[in-house]
């Protein structure tokens, strides 16, 4: 109801009625005053009406305002790191941040953590009082990267116990504090971690859910771990899932994998593998059962089971092989040289305990403690360099013990044993700063054995002209060698014995009996590919020299280059192999073969040239039964007149005519020094005398040789007065021209890529 004296609302004054049609009443409005009260209301009401919008239009400068001058020194205070930020887009309970990026400890460390797009919920009013209190937190692309020095010092442990701690040791803007979100979201990061004791850690792509409490799980993908120890391992996909309460873990996490491998050394990998690592029953304890191939076979073929104890460091895990044959890996055997893997039986298994220190997560002491087993049989190889014919029938069976430390980068074998028909082998050995040039130390022990046996094992395929060999007496040997291929230059520690001695040849093959070599015999080479050149080593050889008519200056000249010792060992120089071992080691393949001249004669008369293991273990075997049944002179005599010394050009008395007109007997020190720098390529160094006389830098090559074998008495000082001042002069009897010698040696010769090595006892170059 109205009062009495105001008109309604909806029905105006008799005064102001307007009939329909009528112009409009051009008088003013009388001007009404409302009440005091009912003004005020409608102040209220517009101010209510208007703090939203004037909130919703203001907050973005006031909340980017706060987050820049409350947020980020709480946060920083929180971390105890600098934290740079970028742009910040702020709504009303939101804001979004743009490249924060949290600084090292120190100047010039890698940052840890680079954000480059963050969306945070959080409250508006606590941020007035400096206290930051977030909500969701969803993080796009984040890189994560950790780095510690060998040292100790990382650029992350003090940002994680800064994370960790309930109140930050000051604080900044206010004293204000961080209040963790309460849900994060991170999507399509990305993380790397290195170590230099331990190894490197890339996981190309990783997403996460991270609540304060309750539920939470990460997804990696494209996931790789390098330990420096040398094994590495990789995941296409993996999961972990995990709960937390109070921001606090409760229990152990889980980890799902696929598609993940592990390369435990170069050419031996376990792929396709997929399992778990879970908690069971024991909340301390976590169960690993996983499977997979190898080499990126897609087959099943192994599995590893056991448990893990995190908090004290310890488990156990059993992996296992079971017995298949090889043609299973058919895809990787491709290219190999491994033939018939239908025929191939393996099995394999595998203990792994391990062992740690739970006190110190920075200096810890891990360890894995390993053995197990290896079985093969029939395996069928055919390499070139192992020989010219299949190798078949290869098997043995194999165990070991050991433990490895990753931390310390240590393997230790305690003990390897090989059982190889009938021959029990064991290896002892430890190796030092694992990686791409670590220190080994080997010791190969073979049990005592029959000597026949020990023959008898060595394949036949490999060892033609070994077959027939009829032995008495007891095989056994002990190696030793210690390397580190990170200082060379303290040479090569190779030691021990092959115990042959043991043994004693009852029956030789008629081909390589020392009965045949005590006598003449009918020898044969081969001057170029498919072209053969016969004759007799001995009296009936027009070019025969006996040894009593070898000049004794070519017997010393050659000594003095090939083989110092000659007379003194017994068909092997140890310091030879331990000087060819460190040389071969410094150029990264096997070049040198540390040859004495027993064992040239044996490659040149009893076997063929051809560079492969077959001919080294034979020439090995031979060498040995040559120096027990022919004195060193014979072994002489036969090497001089069957040795090459140019192209067409075998022993010494053709040699000594072709180039110097003369017998062998007469040959002078500097002639003889000739001789010794062409031996190690005879055919390649022909071409001096194609074009007629050694240059000026072969002469002075000649020198050097001279001077080492006067120092070494084999030569007078008289003798090497006179060598020095004389220059090499060739016959020409039997020369041709130069350019048809030198194409010649061209069309028979593989031009070297560089110029070559001769030794001189081990350590004179060759000036070619």
């Amino acid at each position: 109801m109205l009062p009495p004296d105001r008109p309604s609302p909806t029905t105006p004054p008799p005064s102001q009625e307007v009939e329909q049609g009528d112009a409009p009443d051009t008088q003013p409005t009388p001007k009404v005053d409302l009440p005091r009260a009912s003004r005020r209301k409608w102040v209220i009401a517009g101010v209510l009406i208007a703090l939203p919008v004037i909130a919703i239009l203001v907050a973005p400068m006031i909340g980017a305002r706060l987050v820049r001058s409350r947020g980020l020194p709480a946060l920083e205070a929180k971390l105890g790191r600098h934290v740079t930020l970028g742009a910040v887009h702020a709504r009303w309970g939101s804001v979004d941040l743009e490249d924060l990026v949290v600084e090292g400890d120190s100047a010039g460390d890698e940052p840890p953590v680079r954000l480059p797009h963050v969306h945070a919920q959080f409250a508006i009013l606590p941020l007035l009082t400096g206290h930051v209190e977030l909500g969701t937190v969803t993080i796009d692309h984040p890189v994560i990267v950790v780095i510690r020095a060998a040292t100790g010092s990382d650029n992350i442990s003090s940002l994680i116990d800064r994370l960790r701690a309930k109140k930050p040791d000051g604080a900044a803007g206010g004293g204000g504090h961080v209040a963790g979100p309460t849900l994060v979201q991170i999507n399509d990061g990305s993380l790397t971690a290195s170590d230099e004791d331990l190894g490197e850690i890339d996981v190309a792509r990783w997403s996460a859910q991270l609540r304060r409490d309750g539920a939470c799980h990460a997804e990696l993908g494209d996931a790789r771990v390098k330990l420096a120890a040398g094994p590495s391992a990789t995941a296409t996909h993996a999961r972990v899932d995990f709960t937390v309460a109070q921001s606090q873990l409760v229990g152990l996490p889980s980890l799902a994998v696929d598609g993940g491998g592990i390369l435990l050394w170069k050419g031996f990998s376990l792929s396709g593998v997929t399992g778990f690592v879970k908690p069971i029953d024991d909340p301390a304890k976590l169960a690993v059962d996983l499977k997979g191939g190898y080499g990126g076979v897609d087959r099943v073929l192994w599995d590893a089971k056991g448990w893990l104890r995190p908090a004290t460091r310890e488990g156990e895990v059993d992996l296992n092989a079971a017995r298949f044959d090889l043609s299973q890996l058919k895809p990787i055997l491709d290219g190999t040289p491994v033939i018939d893997p239908e025929s191939t039986e393996v099995d394999a298994s595998l203990r792994l305990r391990y062992q740690g220190n739970p006190k110190d997560l920075l200096h810890v002491e891990d360890k894995v403690a390993f053995d197990g087993h290896f079985h093969l049989s029939g395996l069928s190889l055919f390499q070139p360099l192992l020989g010219p014919m299949p190798v078949r029938r290869l098997g043995f069976d194999a165990a070991i013990v050991g433990e490895l430390k990753p931390k310390q980068r240590r393997l230790r074998i305690e003990r390897a044993t090989f059982d190889y028909r009938g021959v029990h082998a064991t290896i002892a050995a430890t190796a030092e700063k694992l990686g791409k040039q670590p220190a080994v130390d080997v010791t190969l022990d073979v049990a005592p054995v029959s000597c026949q046996t020990a023959l008898a094992a060595l394949p036949m395929e490999l060892t033609p002209a070994l077959q027939g060999f009829r032995m008495q007496g007891v095989f056994k040997t002990n190696i030793h060698l210690a390397v580190d291929l990170s200082d060379l230059d303290q040479g090569v520690d190779l030691g021990g014995n092959v115990g042959i001695d043991g043994c004693k040849v009852i029956e030789a093959p008629e081909l390589v009996d020392a009965v045949r070599l005590q006598q003449p015999f009918d020898h044969a080479v081969q001057v170029e590919p498919g072209e053969w050149l016969a004759f007799i080593v001995g009296p009936d050889n027009p070019d025969w020299v006996p040894f009593a008519d070898i000049s004794p200056h070519v017997i010393n000249s050659i000594m003095t280059t090939e083989d110092s010792t000659f007379l003194r060992h017994r068909g092997f120089i140890p310091s030879e192999f331990r000087s060819a071992l460190k040389s071969n080691l410094e150029r990264g393949y096997f070049r040198l073969g540390a040859s004495s001249i027993t064992m040239q004669m044996v490659k040149n008369v009893l076997l063929s040239r051809e560079k492969t293991l077959s001919r080294k273990l034979q020439e090995l075997f031979l060498t040995w039964y040559v120096e027990k049944n022919l004195t060193k002179e014979r072994i002489l005599e036969i090497y001089f007149n069957v040795v090459e010394f140019g192209p067409g050009i075998y022993g010494i008395g053709r040699a000594a005519r072709h180039y110097f007109g003369k017998p062998a007997k007469d040959l002078t020190p500097r002639e003889s020094a000739w001789f010794s720098s062409i031996m190690p390529n005879p055919k390649r160094r022909y071409v001096h005398f194609c074009k007629g006389a050694p240059d000026a830098k072969w002469e002075l090559y000649l020198n050097r040789i001279l001077k080492r074998s006067h120092e070494r008495g084999r030569i007078t000082d008289a003798e090497w007065e006179t060598a020095l001042g004389q220059h090499l002069t060739f016959n020409r009897a039997e020369a041709t021209p130069e350019k048809e010698c030198l194409d010649m040696i061209k069309r028979i010769t593989t031009p070297l890529p560089e110029a070559p090595k001769v030794a001189v006892d081990g350590d004179e170059p060759d000036p070619q």
